[in-house]
């Protein structure tokens, strides 16, 4: 009896199973990306949104090209040619090459203008330009052609005129949009409101 009981068996240990740490007994799968690249994915696409809201609502406040509002290319287009016209009588008076050829640079440069801002500088350049000219050429000139000058540069101020009026109808609205440019937690990623400047 004694030894029948030495020899009884142990229970055979049942097999470690291969998910053993999982009760219900499915595969544990591991994820495609460590936690903190899926943590940095996220913020970046974080910032994107914001970014894309923040360039959204400026430009829903922002007024269109200046170039683009009212009367503004026609009214460029006939300044410059007035500022050729006094050109064209000035250089009569046979001054410096120098004083025709910065108005010339300065016709081009309004020409090439695509902003307000850009088209403001070179209308202040074109402005001085044209003034030195016609304020050195005025003595040298006939009657006539003084005359012909005068009404060049009637015409040229006349469109000056015009045009200022058309940048402060631009800049209203453009306060709006460099107001909430100013509020834009990423406006440093964002473009200022284009705007006229010395109105």
């Amino acid at each position: 009896m004694a030894s029948a009981t030495a020899f009884k068996k142990e229970p055979a240990s049942k097999a470690p199973q291969a998910n053993s740490g999982n009760q219900s007994g499915k595969e544990v799968k591991r994820p495609l990306v460590s936690r903190p690249v899926g943590i940095g994915v996220m913020a970046v696409l974080l910032c994107l949104s914001l970014f894309a809201g923040n360039f959204r609502a400026l430009s829903k406040v922002s007024p269109k090209s200046f170039l683009r509002q009212g009367e503004v290319a026609s009214i460029v287009e006939n300044r410059v040619n007035a500022a050729k016209n006094a050109e064209t009588v000035a250089k009569r008076a046979g001054l410096d090459s120098t004083v025709y050829s910065a108005v010339d640079d300065a016709v081009r440069a309004v020409q090439g203008a695509k902003t307000a801002r850009a088209l403001s500088r070179a209308d202040q350049n074109l402005m001085s330009a044209v003034g030195d000219m016609t304020g050195s050429a005025q003595d040298a000139l006939t009657d006539v052609d003084q005359k012909n000058l005068t009404g060049a540069m009637d015409t040229f101020n006349d469109e000056g005129n015009l045009l200022r009026f058309e940048a402060r109808s631009f800049n209203e609205a453009a306060q709006k949009a460099l107001n909430l440019y100013e509020k834009l937690p990423l406006r440093a990623l964002l473009a200022q409101p284009d705007y006229y400047e010395g109105i």
